[in-house]
Protein backbone atom coordinates (compact mmCIF):
# COMPACT_ATOMS: atom_id res chain seq x y z
CA UNK A 1 0.00 0.00 0.00
CA UNK A 2 1.46 3.46 -1.38
CA UNK A 3 1.05 6.52 0.65
CA UNK A 4 -2.00 7.53 -0.78
CA UNK A 5 -3.90 4.52 0.66
CA UNK A 6 -3.55 2.65 -2.89
CA UNK A 7 -3.32 -1.07 -2.26
CA UNK A 8 -1.93 -1.26 -6.06
CA UNK A 9 -0.78 1.97 -6.96
CA UNK A 10 1.06 0.52 -10.01
CA UNK A 11 -1.75 -0.56 -12.82
CA UNK A 12 0.70 -3.40 -13.67
CA UNK A 13 1.22 -4.65 -10.51
CA UNK A 14 -2.96 -4.92 -9.72
CA UNK A 15 -4.02 -8.66 -10.26
CA UNK A 16 -6.40 -9.65 -12.64
CA UNK A 17 -9.33 -9.91 -10.27
CA UNK A 18 -11.91 -11.36 -11.97
CA UNK A 19 -9.40 -14.71 -12.39
CA UNK A 20 -8.06 -14.32 -8.60
CA UNK A 21 -11.58 -13.82 -7.13
CA UNK A 22 -13.16 -16.49 -9.24
CA UNK A 23 -10.30 -19.24 -9.03
CA UNK A 24 -10.17 -18.44 -5.13
CA UNK A 25 -13.90 -19.16 -4.21
CA UNK A 26 -13.34 -22.85 -4.70
CA UNK A 27 -11.70 -22.32 -1.58
CA UNK A 28 -15.52 -21.53 -0.89
CA UNK A 29 -16.18 -25.23 -1.62
CA UNK A 30 -13.28 -26.93 0.45
CA UNK A 31 -14.55 -24.43 3.76
CA UNK A 32 -18.45 -25.77 2.89
CA UNK A 33 -17.90 -29.07 3.33
CA UNK A 34 -15.33 -28.79 5.92
CA UNK A 35 -18.43 -26.95 7.66
CA UNK A 36 -21.43 -29.25 6.45
CA UNK A 37 -20.59 -32.52 8.23
CA UNK A 38 -21.47 -30.57 11.36
CA UNK A 39 -24.93 -29.51 11.11
CA UNK A 40 -26.05 -32.77 8.68
CA UNK A 41 -24.10 -35.72 10.42
CA UNK A 42 -26.99 -36.65 13.07
CA UNK A 43 -30.37 -36.25 10.41
CA UNK A 44 -27.91 -38.35 8.00
CA UNK A 45 -27.45 -40.85 10.66
CA UNK A 46 -30.82 -40.89 12.01
CA UNK A 47 -32.78 -41.01 8.09
CA UNK A 48 -30.50 -43.88 6.65
CA UNK A 49 -30.12 -45.39 10.14
CA UNK A 50 -25.93 -45.51 9.98
CA UNK A 51 -23.58 -47.04 13.01
CA UNK A 52 -20.83 -44.71 14.29
CA UNK A 53 -18.22 -46.65 12.51
CA UNK A 54 -20.05 -45.91 8.96
CA UNK A 55 -20.43 -42.11 10.52
CA UNK A 56 -16.94 -41.85 11.15
CA UNK A 57 -16.16 -43.59 7.50
CA UNK A 58 -18.51 -40.86 5.70
CA UNK A 59 -16.69 -38.15 7.45
CA UNK A 60 -13.09 -39.45 6.90
CA UNK A 61 -14.22 -40.38 3.35
CA UNK A 62 -13.76 -36.60 2.24
CA UNK A 63 -9.87 -36.74 3.76
CA UNK A 64 -9.55 -39.79 1.97
CA UNK A 65 -9.96 -38.71 -1.28
CA UNK A 66 -8.28 -35.46 -0.67
CA UNK A 67 -4.96 -37.64 -0.32
CA UNK A 68 -5.42 -38.87 -4.10
CA UNK A 69 -6.65 -35.48 -5.76
CA UNK A 70 -3.14 -33.60 -5.22
CA UNK A 71 -1.15 -36.23 -7.61
CA UNK A 72 -4.52 -36.46 -9.93
CA UNK A 73 -4.42 -32.88 -9.98
CA UNK A 74 -0.39 -32.79 -10.75
CA UNK A 75 -0.90 -34.90 -14.09
CA UNK A 76 -4.06 -32.78 -14.79
CA UNK A 77 -2.48 -29.46 -14.54
CA UNK A 78 0.74 -30.82 -16.33
CA UNK A 79 -1.08 -32.28 -19.08
CA UNK A 80 -4.15 -30.12 -19.68
CA UNK A 81 -3.28 -27.05 -18.07
CA UNK A 82 -4.43 -24.97 -15.04
CA UNK A 83 -8.14 -24.02 -15.96
CA UNK A 84 -8.90 -27.62 -16.92
CA UNK A 85 -7.71 -28.93 -13.40
CA UNK A 86 -9.86 -26.71 -11.99
CA UNK A 87 -12.97 -27.93 -13.87
CA UNK A 88 -12.02 -31.32 -12.95
CA UNK A 89 -11.77 -30.14 -9.39
CA UNK A 90 -14.94 -28.68 -9.72
CA UNK A 91 -17.08 -31.36 -11.45
CA UNK A 92 -15.96 -33.64 -8.32
CA UNK A 93 -17.72 -30.78 -6.36
CA UNK A 94 -20.68 -30.63 -8.91
CA UNK A 95 -20.77 -34.60 -8.80
CA UNK A 96 -20.25 -35.85 -5.47
CA UNK A 97 -22.87 -33.71 -3.51
CA UNK A 98 -25.59 -34.89 -5.89
CA UNK A 99 -24.48 -38.99 -5.10
CA UNK A 100 -24.72 -38.08 -1.20
CA UNK A 101 -28.52 -36.36 -1.72
CA UNK A 102 -29.96 -39.16 -3.60
CA UNK A 103 -28.28 -41.71 -1.01
CA UNK A 104 -30.89 -44.53 0.15
CA UNK A 105 -31.30 -46.72 3.39
CA UNK A 106 -30.96 -49.88 1.04
CA UNK A 107 -27.28 -48.80 0.38
CA UNK A 108 -26.03 -48.70 4.24
CA UNK A 109 -24.20 -45.51 3.57
CA UNK A 110 -22.67 -46.53 0.85
CA UNK A 111 -23.49 -44.22 -1.69
CA UNK A 112 -23.12 -41.57 0.74
CA UNK A 113 -19.36 -42.66 1.53
CA UNK A 114 -18.88 -42.60 -2.72
CA UNK A 115 -19.92 -39.21 -2.46
CA UNK A 116 -17.70 -37.73 0.31
CA UNK A 117 -14.92 -39.48 -1.06
CA UNK A 118 -15.68 -37.37 -4.71
CA UNK A 119 -15.83 -34.43 -2.91
CA UNK A 120 -12.69 -35.14 -1.53
CA UNK A 121 -10.94 -35.55 -4.76
CA UNK A 122 -12.32 -32.56 -5.32
CA UNK A 123 -10.69 -31.21 -2.40
CA UNK A 124 -7.10 -32.44 -2.67
CA UNK A 125 -7.20 -31.06 -6.55
CA UNK A 126 -8.24 -27.57 -6.23
CA UNK A 127 -5.74 -27.63 -3.00
CA UNK A 128 -3.12 -27.63 -5.20
CA UNK A 129 -4.45 -26.55 -8.65
CA UNK A 130 -5.79 -22.93 -7.04
CA UNK A 131 -3.07 -21.59 -5.26
CA UNK A 132 -0.62 -22.56 -8.24
CA UNK A 133 -2.59 -20.50 -10.93
CA UNK A 134 -3.24 -17.75 -8.49
CA UNK A 135 1.10 -17.83 -7.72
CA UNK A 136 1.55 -17.88 -12.07
CA UNK A 137 -1.09 -15.20 -13.00
CA UNK A 138 -0.09 -12.58 -9.81
CA UNK A 139 2.15 -10.36 -10.08
CA UNK A 140 5.17 -10.76 -7.85
CA UNK A 141 3.76 -7.41 -5.60
CA UNK A 142 0.48 -8.75 -4.31
CA UNK A 143 1.36 -12.70 -4.57
CA UNK A 144 0.72 -13.19 -1.41
CA UNK A 145 -1.93 -11.33 -0.93
CA UNK A 146 -4.14 -13.18 -3.51
CA UNK A 147 -3.07 -16.57 -2.42
CA UNK A 148 -4.55 -15.44 1.03
CA UNK A 149 -8.04 -15.28 -0.91
CA UNK A 150 -8.31 -19.05 -1.03
CA UNK A 151 -7.19 -19.58 2.90
CA UNK A 152 -10.20 -16.10 3.55
CA UNK A 153 -12.59 -17.74 0.89
CA UNK A 154 -12.68 -21.09 3.10
CA UNK A 155 -13.08 -19.53 6.02
CA UNK A 156 -15.74 -18.06 4.60
CA UNK A 157 -17.13 -21.00 3.29
CA UNK A 158 -17.28 -22.54 6.51
CA UNK A 159 -19.30 -19.60 8.25
CA UNK A 160 -21.63 -19.98 4.55
CA UNK A 161 -22.45 -23.34 5.89
CA UNK A 162 -23.33 -22.87 9.38
CA UNK A 163 -26.01 -20.39 8.65
CA UNK A 164 -27.17 -22.64 5.31
CA UNK A 165 -27.26 -25.83 7.88
CA UNK A 166 -29.07 -23.32 10.67
CA UNK A 167 -31.64 -22.46 7.81
CA UNK A 168 -32.86 -25.89 6.14
CA UNK A 169 -32.31 -27.28 9.79
CA UNK A 170 -35.80 -28.85 10.43
CA UNK A 171 -37.27 -29.07 6.94
CA UNK A 172 -38.15 -32.42 5.68
CA UNK A 173 -34.97 -34.42 4.51
CA UNK A 174 -33.00 -31.25 5.60
CA UNK A 175 -29.93 -33.48 5.25
CA UNK A 176 -30.38 -33.53 1.14
CA UNK A 177 -30.60 -30.24 1.42
CA UNK A 178 -27.80 -29.49 3.45
CA UNK A 179 -25.74 -31.79 1.34
CA UNK A 180 -26.88 -30.78 -2.06
CA UNK A 181 -26.49 -27.34 -1.82
CA UNK A 182 -22.86 -27.03 -3.25
CA UNK A 183 -24.07 -28.65 -6.47
CA UNK A 184 -25.59 -24.89 -8.12
CA UNK A 185 -21.45 -23.38 -7.03
CA UNK A 186 -20.10 -26.73 -8.26
CA UNK A 187 -21.61 -26.26 -11.59
CA UNK A 188 -20.54 -22.91 -11.76
CA UNK A 189 -17.02 -23.13 -11.15
CA UNK A 190 -17.11 -26.35 -13.54
CA UNK A 191 -18.28 -23.82 -16.24
CA UNK A 192 -16.26 -20.00 -15.03
CA UNK A 193 -12.86 -21.33 -15.78
CA UNK A 194 -12.68 -21.72 -19.47
CA UNK A 195 -13.34 -17.93 -19.55
CA UNK A 196 -10.62 -17.23 -17.80
CA UNK A 197 -6.78 -16.69 -18.94
CA UNK A 198 -4.73 -19.80 -19.20
CA UNK A 199 -1.62 -19.68 -16.93
CA UNK A 200 1.56 -18.04 -18.93
CA UNK A 201 3.91 -20.08 -17.36
CA UNK A 202 2.14 -23.30 -18.80
CA UNK A 203 1.78 -22.05 -22.16
CA UNK A 204 5.20 -21.87 -22.05
CA UNK A 205 5.79 -24.97 -20.61
CA UNK A 206 3.92 -26.25 -24.23
CA UNK A 207 6.10 -24.01 -26.39
CA UNK A 208 3.23 -21.52 -26.97
CA UNK A 209 5.13 -18.13 -26.04
CA UNK A 210 3.34 -16.32 -28.40
CA UNK A 211 -0.13 -17.30 -26.31
CA UNK A 212 1.72 -16.49 -23.07
CA UNK A 213 2.77 -13.14 -24.47
CA UNK A 214 -1.11 -12.02 -25.04
CA UNK A 215 -2.17 -13.62 -21.80
CA UNK A 216 0.36 -11.41 -19.67
CA UNK A 217 -0.53 -8.52 -21.44
CA UNK A 218 -4.07 -9.04 -19.94
CA UNK A 219 -3.44 -9.93 -16.64
CA UNK A 220 -0.73 -7.13 -16.23
CA UNK A 221 -2.93 -4.37 -17.22
CA UNK A 222 -0.29 -3.70 -20.16
CA UNK A 223 -0.63 -0.71 -22.20
CA UNK A 224 -1.06 -1.27 -26.20
CA UNK A 225 -1.55 -5.13 -27.43
CA UNK A 226 0.24 -7.97 -29.48
CA UNK A 227 0.81 -6.88 -32.71
CA UNK A 228 3.19 -8.50 -35.22
CA UNK A 229 4.03 -10.31 -32.26
CA UNK A 230 5.80 -7.13 -31.06
CA UNK A 231 4.87 -6.20 -27.48
CA UNK A 232 5.95 -4.09 -24.16
CA UNK A 233 9.55 -4.64 -22.69
CA UNK A 234 7.76 -5.44 -19.11
CA UNK A 235 5.76 -8.54 -20.33
CA UNK A 236 8.25 -9.42 -22.55
CA UNK A 237 11.40 -9.56 -19.78
CA UNK A 238 8.21 -11.30 -17.57
CA UNK A 239 7.94 -14.10 -20.53
CA UNK A 240 11.56 -14.42 -20.36
CA UNK A 241 11.83 -14.99 -16.89
CA UNK A 242 9.01 -17.46 -17.12
CA UNK A 243 10.71 -18.98 -19.77
CA UNK A 244 13.85 -19.48 -18.54
CA UNK A 245 12.67 -20.40 -15.05
CA UNK A 246 10.94 -23.59 -17.23
CA UNK A 247 13.89 -24.28 -18.80
CA UNK A 248 15.74 -24.27 -14.89
CA UNK A 249 13.16 -26.44 -13.68
CA UNK A 250 13.08 -28.91 -16.31
CA UNK A 251 16.97 -29.54 -16.37
CA UNK A 252 16.70 -30.00 -12.50
CA UNK A 253 13.33 -32.65 -13.01
CA UNK A 254 16.00 -33.95 -15.55
CA UNK A 255 18.05 -34.74 -13.33
CA UNK A 256 16.51 -37.07 -10.84
CA UNK A 257 14.36 -38.76 -13.51
CA UNK A 258 17.30 -39.02 -15.93
CA UNK A 259 19.40 -41.09 -12.98
CA UNK A 260 16.63 -43.72 -13.13
CA UNK A 261 16.92 -44.23 -17.29
CA UNK A 262 20.52 -43.01 -17.98
CA UNK A 263 18.75 -40.30 -19.97
CA UNK A 264 21.44 -37.44 -18.45
CA UNK A 265 24.16 -37.58 -15.97
CA UNK A 266 23.74 -35.10 -12.83
CA UNK A 267 24.61 -31.28 -13.70
CA UNK A 268 24.06 -31.96 -17.42
CA UNK A 269 21.34 -29.45 -18.80
CA UNK A 270 18.89 -31.33 -21.51
CA UNK A 271 16.14 -29.23 -22.82
CA UNK A 272 14.65 -30.93 -25.14
CA UNK A 273 12.04 -28.48 -27.37
CA UNK A 274 13.06 -25.38 -29.11
CA UNK A 275 10.92 -22.23 -27.81
CA UNK A 276 9.26 -20.52 -30.86
CA UNK A 277 10.79 -17.30 -31.82
CA UNK A 278 9.46 -13.88 -31.28
CA UNK A 279 10.28 -11.17 -34.01
CA UNK A 280 11.17 -9.25 -31.08
CA UNK A 281 13.75 -11.29 -29.98
CA UNK A 282 12.34 -11.54 -26.65
CA UNK A 283 13.43 -15.65 -26.40
CA UNK A 284 16.59 -14.74 -28.40
CA UNK A 285 19.50 -12.21 -28.80
CA UNK A 286 18.01 -11.51 -32.16
CA UNK A 287 16.33 -12.45 -34.89
CA UNK A 288 17.46 -15.45 -36.46
CA UNK A 289 19.75 -16.15 -33.01
CA UNK A 290 19.55 -18.88 -30.61
CA UNK A 291 18.76 -17.49 -26.60
CA UNK A 292 21.48 -17.51 -24.13
CA UNK A 293 22.58 -20.66 -22.02
CA UNK A 294 22.11 -24.09 -22.55
CA UNK A 295 22.38 -24.99 -25.92
CA UNK A 296 18.26 -26.52 -27.15
CA UNK A 297 18.22 -29.72 -29.07
CA UNK A 298 15.57 -30.43 -31.90
CA UNK A 299 12.30 -32.34 -30.41
CA UNK A 300 11.95 -34.43 -33.96
CA UNK A 301 10.98 -37.86 -32.90
CA UNK A 302 14.88 -38.98 -33.62
CA UNK A 303 16.73 -36.48 -33.33
CA UNK A 304 19.60 -36.01 -30.93
CA UNK A 305 17.47 -34.12 -28.16
CA UNK A 306 14.72 -37.20 -27.54
CA UNK A 307 15.26 -38.58 -24.26
CA UNK A 308 15.05 -42.24 -23.38
CA UNK A 309 11.17 -43.07 -21.84
CA UNK A 310 11.65 -43.70 -17.92
CA UNK A 311 9.68 -46.28 -16.51
CA UNK A 312 7.13 -45.16 -13.66
CA UNK A 313 8.31 -47.30 -10.71
CA UNK A 314 12.12 -46.23 -11.68
CA UNK A 315 10.98 -42.80 -11.48
CA UNK A 316 9.28 -43.38 -7.95
CA UNK A 317 12.61 -44.93 -6.72
CA UNK A 318 14.48 -41.80 -8.28
CA UNK A 319 12.67 -39.53 -6.29
CA UNK A 320 12.27 -41.62 -3.09
CA UNK A 321 15.95 -41.45 -3.08
CA UNK A 322 15.99 -37.71 -4.08
CA UNK A 323 13.58 -36.72 -1.24
CA UNK A 324 14.68 -39.09 1.85
CA UNK A 325 18.36 -39.44 0.79
CA UNK A 326 18.90 -36.19 -1.09
CA UNK A 327 20.35 -32.88 0.17
CA UNK A 328 16.89 -31.80 0.74
CA UNK A 329 16.06 -34.44 2.89
CA UNK A 330 15.34 -32.54 6.15
CA UNK A 331 13.13 -29.89 4.48
CA UNK A 332 10.97 -33.50 3.35
CA UNK A 333 10.75 -34.83 6.73
CA UNK A 334 10.19 -31.60 8.51
CA UNK A 335 7.75 -30.67 6.04
CA UNK A 336 5.59 -34.48 6.73
CA UNK A 337 6.08 -34.29 10.68
CA UNK A 338 4.28 -30.40 10.23
CA UNK A 339 1.35 -32.25 7.96
CA UNK A 340 1.07 -34.46 10.64
CA UNK A 341 0.55 -32.52 13.63
CA UNK A 342 -1.12 -30.16 11.42
CA UNK A 343 -3.86 -32.69 11.42
CA UNK A 344 -3.44 -34.76 14.33
CA UNK A 345 -4.04 -32.25 17.08
CA UNK A 346 -7.96 -32.11 16.16
CA UNK A 347 -8.17 -29.18 13.67
CA UNK A 348 -10.55 -30.24 11.44
CA UNK A 349 -12.21 -32.62 13.82
CA UNK A 350 -12.98 -29.70 16.17
CA UNK A 351 -15.19 -28.54 13.28
CA UNK A 352 -16.43 -31.76 12.08
CA UNK A 353 -17.88 -33.06 15.12
CA UNK A 354 -18.81 -29.25 17.07
CA UNK A 355 -22.53 -30.12 17.23
CA UNK A 356 -21.78 -33.99 18.23
CA UNK A 357 -19.73 -33.00 21.01
CA UNK A 358 -22.97 -30.87 22.25
CA UNK A 359 -25.66 -33.82 21.75
CA UNK A 360 -22.81 -35.76 23.90
CA UNK A 361 -23.28 -33.10 26.79
CA UNK A 362 -26.62 -33.22 26.71
CA UNK A 363 -28.05 -30.46 24.08
CA UNK A 364 -30.99 -31.92 21.81
CA UNK A 365 -31.96 -29.23 19.88
CA UNK A 366 -29.45 -29.84 16.22
CA UNK A 367 -30.41 -26.21 15.28
CA UNK A 368 -29.53 -24.72 17.96
CA UNK A 369 -26.15 -26.54 18.35
CA UNK A 370 -25.25 -25.37 14.71
CA UNK A 371 -26.20 -21.91 15.79
CA UNK A 372 -23.60 -22.32 19.03
CA UNK A 373 -20.84 -24.31 17.10
CA UNK A 374 -20.93 -21.39 14.40
CA UNK A 375 -18.60 -19.15 16.33
CA UNK A 376 -15.62 -21.40 15.62
CA UNK A 377 -15.82 -20.75 12.17
CA UNK A 378 -15.75 -16.77 12.94
CA UNK A 379 -13.06 -17.87 15.83
CA UNK A 380 -11.18 -19.15 12.62
CA UNK A 381 -11.83 -15.72 10.45
CA UNK A 382 -10.16 -14.09 13.09
CA UNK A 383 -7.54 -15.72 13.38
CA UNK A 384 -6.67 -16.41 9.30
CA UNK A 385 -6.25 -12.11 9.69
CA UNK A 386 -4.38 -11.93 12.53
CA UNK A 387 -2.01 -14.78 11.11
CA UNK A 388 -1.75 -12.35 7.67
CA UNK A 389 -0.37 -9.67 9.68
CA UNK A 390 2.03 -11.38 12.48
CA UNK A 391 3.79 -13.77 10.24
CA UNK A 392 5.73 -11.36 8.00
CA UNK A 393 5.38 -9.06 11.25
CA UNK A 394 6.55 -8.73 15.18
CA UNK A 395 6.07 -12.31 15.50
CA UNK A 396 7.77 -14.53 12.53
CA UNK A 397 6.98 -18.21 11.73
CA UNK A 398 8.29 -20.06 14.85
CA UNK A 399 6.95 -18.22 17.32
CA UNK A 400 3.32 -18.30 16.19
CA UNK A 401 3.53 -22.19 15.35
CA UNK A 402 4.90 -23.06 19.47
CA UNK A 403 2.52 -20.28 20.40
CA UNK A 404 -0.38 -21.84 18.51
CA UNK A 405 0.31 -25.46 19.66
CA UNK A 406 0.59 -24.07 23.31
CA UNK A 407 -2.33 -22.94 22.76
CA UNK A 408 -4.48 -25.36 21.53
CA UNK A 409 -3.27 -27.67 24.13
CA UNK A 410 -4.43 -25.77 26.86
CA UNK A 411 -8.20 -25.57 24.94
CA UNK A 412 -7.72 -29.56 24.76
CA UNK A 413 -7.66 -29.38 28.10
CA UNK A 414 -10.35 -26.87 28.75
CA UNK A 415 -12.53 -28.97 26.23
CA UNK A 416 -11.93 -32.13 28.73
CA UNK A 417 -13.48 -30.66 31.69
CA UNK A 418 -16.50 -28.73 29.13
CA UNK A 419 -17.28 -31.94 28.61
CA UNK A 420 -16.72 -33.65 32.09
CA UNK A 421 -18.50 -30.83 33.84
CA UNK A 422 -21.21 -31.21 30.64
CA UNK A 423 -20.84 -27.12 30.60
CA UNK A 424 -21.84 -26.17 26.38
CA UNK A 425 -20.61 -22.50 27.01
CA UNK A 426 -16.91 -23.91 28.21
CA UNK A 427 -17.88 -25.95 25.27
CA UNK A 428 -17.90 -23.61 23.01
CA UNK A 429 -15.58 -21.29 24.43
CA UNK A 430 -12.69 -24.17 24.04
CA UNK A 431 -14.19 -24.93 20.67
CA UNK A 432 -13.53 -21.28 19.72
CA UNK A 433 -10.20 -20.27 21.20
CA UNK A 434 -8.72 -23.40 20.01
CA UNK A 435 -9.84 -22.64 16.46
CA UNK A 436 -8.30 -18.70 16.65
CA UNK A 437 -5.07 -20.70 18.18
CA UNK A 438 -5.09 -23.23 14.97
CA UNK A 439 -5.66 -20.30 12.74
CA UNK A 440 -3.40 -17.46 13.76
CA UNK A 441 -0.49 -20.38 13.49
CA UNK A 442 -0.68 -23.52 11.86
CA UNK A 443 -3.72 -23.16 9.41
CA UNK A 444 -1.68 -20.90 6.97
CA UNK A 445 2.09 -21.08 8.44
CA UNK A 446 1.87 -24.39 7.05
CA UNK A 447 1.48 -23.73 3.59
CA UNK A 448 3.83 -20.68 4.28
CA UNK A 449 6.42 -23.02 4.67
CA UNK A 450 5.74 -25.27 1.83
CA UNK A 451 6.54 -22.13 -0.27
CA UNK A 452 9.90 -21.39 1.06
CA UNK A 453 11.47 -24.48 2.58
CA UNK A 454 11.79 -26.59 -0.89
CA UNK A 455 13.80 -25.50 -4.15
CA UNK A 456 12.14 -26.00 -7.28
CA UNK A 457 13.86 -28.84 -7.91
CA UNK A 458 11.96 -30.98 -5.97
CA UNK A 459 9.13 -28.52 -4.68
CA UNK A 460 6.01 -29.76 -7.15
CA UNK A 461 6.53 -33.35 -5.62
CA UNK A 462 7.17 -32.71 -2.22
CA UNK A 463 4.13 -30.31 -1.90
CA UNK A 464 2.22 -32.88 -3.24
CA UNK A 465 3.29 -35.31 -0.68
CA UNK A 466 3.28 -33.66 1.98
CA UNK A 467 -0.32 -31.99 1.34
CA UNK A 468 -1.21 -35.72 0.62
CA UNK A 469 0.17 -36.68 3.88
CA UNK A 470 -1.98 -33.67 5.34
CA UNK A 471 -5.18 -35.11 4.35
CA UNK A 472 -4.39 -38.47 5.35
CA UNK A 473 -3.17 -37.90 9.03
CA UNK A 474 -7.00 -35.81 9.03
CA UNK A 475 -9.11 -38.96 7.64
CA UNK A 476 -7.20 -41.09 10.79
CA UNK A 477 -7.70 -38.14 13.17
CA UNK A 478 -11.41 -37.74 12.56
CA UNK A 479 -12.57 -40.95 13.17
CA UNK A 480 -9.77 -41.17 16.32
CA UNK A 481 -11.80 -37.65 17.22
CA UNK A 482 -15.25 -39.55 17.38
CA UNK A 483 -13.95 -42.79 18.48
CA UNK A 484 -12.30 -41.59 21.62
CA UNK A 485 -15.57 -39.00 22.34
CA UNK A 486 -17.88 -42.07 22.27
CA UNK A 487 -15.78 -43.63 24.64
CA UNK A 488 -16.33 -40.70 27.10
CA UNK A 489 -13.57 -39.84 29.92
CA UNK A 490 -10.57 -37.33 29.77
CA UNK A 491 -8.50 -39.31 27.21
CA UNK A 492 -10.56 -37.94 24.66
CA UNK A 493 -9.37 -34.39 24.88
CA UNK A 494 -6.15 -35.16 26.75
CA UNK A 495 -4.36 -37.17 23.70
CA UNK A 496 -5.28 -34.25 21.50
CA UNK A 497 -3.75 -31.81 24.28
CA UNK A 498 -0.93 -33.85 24.07
CA UNK A 499 -0.21 -34.15 20.19
CA UNK A 500 -0.96 -30.15 20.27
CA UNK A 501 1.95 -29.88 22.55
CA UNK A 502 4.27 -32.14 20.95
CA UNK A 503 3.85 -30.18 18.13
CA UNK A 504 5.20 -26.81 19.66
CA UNK A 505 8.19 -29.16 21.02
CA UNK A 506 8.56 -30.79 17.67
CA UNK A 507 8.70 -26.97 15.96
CA UNK A 508 11.26 -25.76 18.86
CA UNK A 509 13.56 -28.43 17.79
CA UNK A 510 12.90 -28.96 13.68
CA UNK A 511 11.93 -25.78 12.40
CA UNK A 512 14.07 -22.25 12.39
CA UNK A 513 12.48 -19.00 12.00
CA UNK A 514 12.69 -18.23 8.19
CA UNK A 515 11.28 -14.52 8.78
CA UNK A 516 13.05 -12.23 6.31
CA UNK A 517 15.10 -14.88 4.53
CA UNK A 518 15.31 -15.41 1.28
CA UNK A 519 14.66 -18.60 -0.14
CA UNK A 520 18.07 -19.54 -0.60
CA UNK A 521 18.95 -18.98 2.86
CA UNK A 522 15.57 -20.70 3.87
CA UNK A 523 16.94 -23.57 1.63
CA UNK A 524 20.34 -23.93 3.29
CA UNK A 525 19.12 -23.53 6.64
CA UNK A 526 17.14 -26.52 6.12
CA UNK A 527 20.17 -28.72 4.45
CA UNK A 528 22.92 -27.90 7.57
CA UNK A 529 20.53 -29.29 10.32
CA UNK A 530 21.79 -32.41 12.10
CA UNK A 531 20.15 -34.96 13.21
CA UNK A 532 18.63 -33.15 16.50
CA UNK A 533 17.75 -30.35 14.50
CA UNK A 534 18.32 -27.09 16.15
CA UNK A 535 19.75 -28.38 19.69
CA UNK A 536 22.73 -30.16 17.72
CA UNK A 537 25.61 -29.37 15.93
CA UNK A 538 25.10 -27.76 12.23
CA UNK A 539 25.85 -30.66 9.27
CA UNK A 540 28.32 -28.33 7.69
CA UNK A 541 28.61 -28.09 3.40
CA UNK A 542 32.16 -29.35 2.59
CA UNK A 543 32.87 -25.90 1.52
CA UNK A 544 31.92 -24.58 4.63
CA UNK A 545 33.71 -27.13 6.82
CA UNK A 546 37.51 -26.62 4.96
CA UNK A 547 36.94 -22.80 5.38
CA UNK A 548 36.63 -23.25 9.05
CA UNK A 549 39.65 -25.52 9.47
CA UNK A 550 41.84 -23.14 7.21
CA UNK A 551 40.85 -20.16 9.41
CA UNK A 552 41.59 -23.06 12.95
CA UNK A 553 44.92 -23.89 11.36
CA UNK A 554 45.71 -20.21 10.46
CA UNK A 555 44.94 -19.39 13.85
CA UNK A 556 47.38 -21.89 15.19
CA UNK A 557 50.09 -20.93 13.41
CA UNK A 558 50.00 -17.24 14.16
CA UNK A 559 49.57 -18.28 18.38
CA UNK A 560 53.10 -20.10 17.87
Amino acid sequence: MDSDGKLFPDPQSRPHLGSALFASSSGLLFGYDLGLVQGAIHSIKESLELSNTMIDLIVAAAKVGAVFGPFLAGWLMSKMGRRFGMVSGAFFFFIGPIVMAMSQESAGGLDMLLGRFLVGLGIGQCSVVVPAYLGETTPASCRGFVVELYEVSLVFGMILSSAVDYALSGLKNDWRWMVGVPTIPGFLLMIGPWFLPESPRWLVMKSREKEALEVLHKIRHAPGEVVGDRSTAEVENELLEIWSDVKRLEASEGEVTGRAGGASRPGQQVITRRPSQLATGVLAGGAGEEPSGAPLEDNAEDGPGRQEKVGILAKGRAWYKELFYGPEKNAVRTALGLAVFNQFSGSTAVTNYAVEVLREIGLEDNKKGILLSSGISFAKLIGIVASMFLVDGVCGRRPLLIGGGLGMSACMVLLTVGIEVKSIPLVITAESLYMLSFAVSWAGIFWVLMSEIFSMRVKAVAVSLATSVLFAGGAVANILYHVLLKKGGPLFGLFFALVSLSSAAYVYVFVPETKGKSLKEVQMMFQNLGPRGLLGPRALEPQEGQRLIGDGAAKSSNSI
